[in-house]
């Protein structure tokens, strides 16, 4: 009987080792995944803060012009009223 348990144990032993062996490459494969987001991520945010520092001065330019001169940018008050 007991050489029946070391063969069942064998078997056993035999089975966790593939497992752990796929385990491993499964959580290799998620830990790539997760890096390439990170750094996707840091990716997307430095071509959003290039896209503001670009686009948002633009932006604050064509909102200036349209109040006029001698016009607070903000309020559209006259700066004469501030003297």
């Amino acid at each position: 009987m007991i050489p029946t348990y070391g063969r069942v144990l064998s078997a056993i032993e035999k089975a966790l080792q593939k497992l752990m062996k796929e385990y491993r490459g499964v959580r290799k494969s998620l830990r790539d995944l997760v890096e390439g987001q990170e750094r996707n991520t840091v990716q997307l945010e430095r071509i959003g803060a290039a896209m503001e520092w670009r686009w948002g001065s633009e932006r604050d330019d064509t909102e200036g012009s349209k109040d006029g001169p001698g016009e607070s940018q903000k309020e559209g008050t006259p700066l004469s009223a501030f003297c």
